[in-house]
């Protein structure tokens, strides 16, 4: 009988172990992922100024325009 409940005991430790690294990895990704949004966000708006500044210096501006 006492070998059972040992047995339980360490199985609950086990799940609540697998429980928190689970949670702690979800946590770490949700994280990046945050981090990556934001990074891909101001990529976004680099480029759009980038074409832009392209578009005004450019002698052909209404031909740019129209390609977008």
């Amino acid at each position: 009988m006492k070998d059972l409940n040992e047995l339980n005991l360490e199985i609950e430790i086990i799940k609540k172990d697998i429980h928190d690294i689970k949670n702690n990895h979800l946590q770490h990704i949700e994280a990046d992922m945050r981090d990556v949004k934001i990074e891909v966000f101001r990529f976004k708006y680099v480029i759009y100024g980038a074409i832009i500044v392209f578009a005004l210096l450019s002698d052909k501006a209404d031909n740019i325009f129209n390609l977008l």
